[in-house]
């Protein structure tokens, strides 16, 4: 176990050293600019503090309440600004007058820990903004905390892990500090330098309150070379923990785009690791007359029509679980969602000839849902259906597809008005009036990083993806809504696009009269996995 916490702690200075770090080393550097000490070690202190709380804590209380990770960053960006308007102009100085008068305290005992105090919450903010960038080891720390009981262990590993992150952190901002402690100019200018502090907090919490530093790790992890932003992932994947065994199985997919799964493009997504958010796994229905009290008619639902069964799954209630482990008859199906690729699929939930269920991993690639299988624990990628890590993937197995519509509330209801639809009785306190996104779906921003960019349309224009044997090609959906239907040749099958009323698409080969698969999404999570597609051009 000690060896564990060495690679763990390890683990940590390498983290401090990877590319993710660059957007907060102004604040620490800055934070003994001007020799005080005591605010460097408060900083450092702090953010070693809020990383392990974060890890062992908030991972769990993110996942009791789902609150998307973009809102905790945008609150601890507000704290960060808070901190910073304070140093900028001397507001707590008139604060501890006042309460000298008010309540007779002689505050000059408290002085000399102001600075420390200050670098502290400023750490501390840090280290929430910060949390995301965990190596894999840690993440499944993380995973373990949210769904077992805390022990001695995890807490230590964590512990480790957070020690050796600040290590190098310290030694940056301390060094800087002695410094400029002998320099008369930042003696005699101390004042003026607490603001220039101030400055640089508020604006590195504007950078990272815009997303620009996640543009900034994306233009990294393109830019330099794999040895140099991939240190941790390294370290990590030489030691066969059982925490790390899964992820190191790079495997090859059957696919002629993506040939292989490389762990270090899976990014954390969520707090809390697998489940962090919650599968629907025994799902309520209600009828059409009962939905209409509280969906509207231009809401969307995911339709899947199957065994004379006709069911409707709310992007309300999907924003928040993503995957419902259903049954249609005798027919095990799984319906998932990923909020972040708009992307809607089905698949009958057998592996290796077996019933499973599936949940939702914690980890992205492409930007898209990658889900697991409770029986093997694989990872499956959302959006095509392939296992991409675990026995799954060693047998390069892929799920079987089940058509689903993409429509609004009122278009289906009206073509099938005995359609059951999933209730909102899920077993969750959760309010599906919200949606947890903010303006994304209209926005240009995407969240995680992608290995495949094309600007030849906008990231969120929704269009529908086919495949004619190795051949793919993407069609806007506002081109289907305006031609209703069409015929279009595809490596030198005719291919006939049909729009209905009811929103329900259908793609038919008129050569052999078999209705195609088609994926439904944003434009950059089809060119991400697809990046030779082409474009129909009406």
């Amino acid at each position: 176990m000690i060896f564990t916490y060495l690679i763990s702690f390890a683990s940590g200075i390498l983290t401090a050293l990877s590319p993710c770090v660059l957007p907060l080393l102004p604040i620490i550097l800055a934070s003994g600019i001007d020799g005080d000490k005591k605010r460097v070690k408060g900083t450092i202190v702090g953010i070693i503090t809020s990383f392990s709380i974060a890890i062992l804590l908030l991972s769990s209380i993110v996942t009791a309440l789902q609150i998307p990770e973009f809102v905790i960053r945008v609150v601890a960006s507000f704290v960060l600004v808070i901190i910073g308007v304070l140093l900028i102009f001397p507001i707590w100085d008139k604060i501890q007058l006042k309460l000298e008068g008010i309540f007779g305290i002689n505050t000059a005992r408290f002085q000399g820990k102001g600075g420390f105090w200050t670098g502290f919450v400023t750490g501390f903010a840090l280290g929430i903004v910060w949390t995301p960038c965990v190596g894999p080891i840690v993440s499944a720390v993380a995973t373990i905390a949210a769904i077992n009981k805390l022990s001695l262990g995890t807490v230590l590993l964590v512990i480790s892990y957070a020690l050796g992150v600040g290590l190098p952190l310290w030694l940056a901002a301390d060094k800087g500090s002695d410094f400029t402690s002998k320099l008369s100019f930042f003696k005699t200018h101390s004042l003026g330098i607490r603001k220039v502090f101030g400055v640089v907090i508020v604006v590195t919490a504007l950078f990272i309150l815009s997303g620009g530093e996640k543009k900034l790790q994306t233009w990294l992890l393109d830019t330099l070379p794999e040895s140099w932003t991939q240190i941790s992932t390294s370290f990590e994947s030489k030691f066969d923990t059982p925490m790390q065994k899964d992820l190191t199985e790079t495997q090859t997919t059957n696919t002629s785009v993506i040939n292989k799964i490389d762990p270090k493009h899976l990014i954390q997504g969520c707090f809390g690791g697998k489940d962090c958010i919650p599968s629907i796994d025994s799902p309520k229905f209600e009828t059409a007359v009962q939905t209409d009290l509280w969906l509207e008619d231009s809401d969307v639902v995911f339709g899947v029509n199957l065994n004379g069964i006709q069911r409707a799954y709310p992007q309300k209630i999907l924003n928040w679980h993503e995957i419902v482990n259903d049954k249609f008859g005798n027919d095990p199906i799984v319906v998932t969602f990923c909020p972040l690729c708009g992307t809607a699929v089905s698949f009958v939930r057998e592996v290796n000839g077996e019933i499973v269920e599936f949940g939702v991993s914690g980890k992205l690639y492409n930007s898209d849902l990658v889900m697991y299988d409770r029986k093997e624990e694989s990872y499956w990628q959302q959006a095509t259906g392939e296992a991409i890590v675990g026995p799954a993937a060693r047998r390069n197995e892929s799920l079987e597809w089940v058509a689903t519509t993409t429509t609004t509330w009122s278009r289906w209801r009206n073509k099938y008005p005995n359609t059951q639809v999933l209730s909102q009785d899920t077993g969750f306190d959760r309010d599906y009036s919200y949606y947890p996104y903010g303006n994304y779906e209209q926005s240009e921003d995407v969240f995680f990083p992608t290995q495949n960019e094309s600007k030849l349309l906008p990231q969120k224009e929704i269009v529908y993806g086919i495949n004619i044997d190795g051949i793919y090609k993407a069609y806007k959906e506002s081109d289907l809504v305006l031609l209703k239907a069409f015929e279009d040749v595809v490596n030198g099958d005719t291919i006939k696009v049909v729009y209905s009323e009811s929103g329900e698409v259908s793609f038919t080969n008129t050569d052999t009269q078999q209705e195609l698969l088609y994926l439904r999404g944003f434009w950059f999570a089809w060119v991400s996995f697809y990046p030779d597609t082409l474009i129909y051009q009406k």
